[in-house]
């Protein structure tokens, strides 16, 4: 086996407190890296659980780089350079300013379709890396905070009603955001990997019961049990959204107020 941690016997279960569906979850996300085939590709790194899980486990299957974009100072550039160190793998900050930001904002509005502020700011870390890379491959952790109750309105949920979010919440990212996705990589000559939404990953995500996805680590528990298998730090980092942890959606909410209008008209009207 290429992970040691996937062997089936109960003792190096017990020690790196897999179960069963870990073990399933391990080798769907597994086979779902085999696509890379050696090649180069771009890892969308902000140095959280989700990226640097994906990145360990893809590295035998790809040449990486990682690259973090974000404005100067913010949490996401600062936790990628170190999850870059530590992982011992190249990487690179895609540094934005003002300017950057309202031409991501125009082109993800008026060529891509999205409107709302939040998911635009969501989505300006793909086209930054879309824009600036010479991979053709791009790698992301979209989906795990579906799969596996990343949100904080989860944690507020009963568990038939996390059961049903999370279907439904999957199927949403599918037939909606994701293939926005997968359509503006495209349109600037990249393929988008998404292994957290390969279907044998969804189909052992969703198998996990809901009581499981909580636990001495936090949410999310069957990946971070796995990226403390791998002895990552990024085991045990707290959840932080991409249009946060860029610094984008502070910069969106500065610019409006500067323009003295709220952050949807703002969105609206800025000009690239």
């Amino acid at each position: 086996m290429l992970f040691s941690h996937a062997r089936k016997d109960s003792r190096e279960r017990a020690k790196l407190n897999l179960d069963t569906s870990g073990d399933e979850l391990l080798t769907s996300l597994t086979d779902g890296l085999e696509c890379l085939s050696k090649g180069r590709a771009a890892v969308l790194f902000s140095g959280g659980l989700d990226s640097s899980l994906l990145t360990a486990l893809a590295r035998p299957f790809s040449e990486l780089r990682l690259y973090t974009v974000g404005y100067p100072g913010s949490h996401d550039l600062e936790a990628g350079e170190s999850g870059a160190k530590e992982l011992g793998l190249p990487w690179e900050p895609i540094l934005l300013d003002d300017d950057l930001l309202r031409n991501a904002i125009a082109y993800l509005r008026d060529q891509v379709g999205i409107t709302d502020p939040v998911t635009i700011s969501f989505e300006v870390p793909l086209y930054m890396v879309c824009t600036k890379v010479p991979e053709g491959v791009l790698l992301s952790g979209q989906g795990a905070d579906e799969l596996f109750g990343g949100y904080a309105r989860y944690s507020s949920m009963s568990l038939a009603e996390l059961g049903e979010a999370r279907k439904a919440d999957i199927q949403r990212l599918l037939f909606e955001g994701y293939l926005g996705e997968v359509r503006m990589a495209e349109g600037f000559g990249k393929m988008l990997v998404c292994p957290y939404l390969d279907l044998k990953v969804i189909e052992a995500g969703l198998s996990i019961p809901p009581q499981d996805l909580f636990g001495e680590l936090g949410n999310k528990l069957p990946l971070r049990r796995i990226a403390q298998s791998k002895g990552l730090s990024a085991a045990k980092a707290p959840k932080k959204a991409a249009q946060y942890g860029s610094g984008v959606m502070k910069a969106m909410k500065r610019l409006a107020v500067a323009q003295g209008t709220d952050l949807g008209k703002w969105a609206a009207e800025v000009k690239g």
